[in-house]
Order: C-alpha cells, then sequence, then structure tokens
C-alpha cells in the first residue's frame, strides 16, 4: 500500500510538474509585444538572491530553436550602469576570441541613464556558421522601493539557422537600425519583483 501511495504521488508531482507554468518572479507575467509579435513568458529563473531571468517566446517556438526571443534580466543591487555595462563588454570581447562572428556597438543615451548594447554572435562547427543571433541589450537603471536601485536589461534575440544564416546576415544591414529604433523607443515593462 505505501508503494501505491508513493506511486501515486510521485505521478501526481510530475503531472504538476509538467502542467504548472513558468513562475512570475518579477511581476511581468506578460504577454509582451515588441516589432508586432507577441511573446508568452515561457521560463524563470532565480540562481541568486540579487538576479532574476525571464525568458518570453512566440506561441510555436521553443527554447531549444526559436526565431525570436524577448528576456527580462534584474539585478537587484546598487550597481554603477556602466559598470554592468562594461561587464558585458568584457564578456563579448572573450568571445570574440573564439568567435569570429562576434561584433557589437554601444550606444549611450542622454546622460548616461540607459545603455543599449547590440551585438551578434555565431555557432560555427568546420568554418560554417550553423547559427547567428543579434541581440539588442537595453540597459536601465530601475527604482525597486524601499530606496533600492537595481538594473533591468531588457533584452531582444533574433536568430537563423543553416541555410538561413546567410540570408538573415544580408538582410541585418537594413533590419538593424529599424530594431534598434524599435527597442529605444519601447516601454520598458514596469517590473514588481515577488518578495523574498
Amino acid at each position: 500500500m505505501k508503494k501505491q501511495l508513493v506511486a501515486l504521488t510521485m505521478t501526481l508531482t510530475s503531472f504538476t510538474s509538467f502542467t504548472a507554468g513558468p513562475v512570475d518572479r518579477i511581476g511581468v507575467k506578460g504577454p509582451l509585444t515588441f516589432n508586432k509579435t507577441t511573446f508568452d513568458l515561457t521560463w524563470s529563473d532565480k540562481p541568486n538572491a540579487t538576479y532574476s531571468i525571464q525568458e518570453y517566446l512566440p506561441q510555436g517556438e521553443t527554447a531549444e530553436r526559436f526565431n525570436q526571443m524577448l528576456t527580462l534580466h534584474l539585478f537587484a543591487q546598487d550597481t554603477p550602469l556602466k559598470s554592468a555595462v562594461n561587464q558585458k563588454l568584457q564578456e563579448l570581447e572573450t568571445r570574440k576570441q573564439t568567435d569570429p562572428t562576434c561584433n557589437y556597438q554601444v550606444t549611450e543615451g542622454p546622460g548616461g541613464k540607459e545603455f543599449i548594447v547590440d551585438f551578434l554572435l555565431g555557432v560555427n562547427t568546420t568554418e560554417v556558421s550553423t547559427i547567428v543571433e543579434f541581440n539588442i541589450y537595453r540597459y536601465k537603471q530601475v527604482d525597486l522601493g524601499k530606496q533600492k536601485q537595481g538594473i533591468v536589461i531588457y533584452a531582444y534575440t533574433k536568430r537563423a539557422y543553416g541555410d538561413q544564416v546567410t540570408p538573415f546576415l544580408k538582410n541585418l544591414r537594413q533590419d538593424r537600425p529599424a530594431l534598434l529604433n524599435k527597442m529605444i523607443t519601447a516601454p520598458i515593462p514596469t517590473l514588481k519583483p515577488a518578495a523574498k
């Protein structure tokens, strides 16, 4: 009887885990809209006490293979905005050593209150690009209440795979300015981090 109860409990737990949606940790359940596309919350995590991340995908796309993604990163710590940006730039400089596709540009907003880092990444096998990814990271200092400051990164990712890599890169020359403008003018979702 005990074995049957344990088996039933495990089955119910597995079913609950499978059907339960992602946890909204920052008060942005979605859906979000960007570039005339709707994005639903598909995954979230809180790796440590001061960092939360949520990913949003268009319907029908998966984290394993997607064409577009929105991501919200929240760092609930009083770090200078420029320091957070510089950390990303160091990461990209390191990546450049092994990724010939890697390239980036930084744009500083008026008064240094916001930064945009847009960058290109690639995954290569036998000198052929199998995945290419264009990212726009918008950094902004945010008020978290109780006299606490944090940093939000509102990120957009666009990907291409295999045979689509070459046309993707050709089109990016025209698409990039429009996507940057959309990200710069897009309202950043209002974050309400869950209480500890």
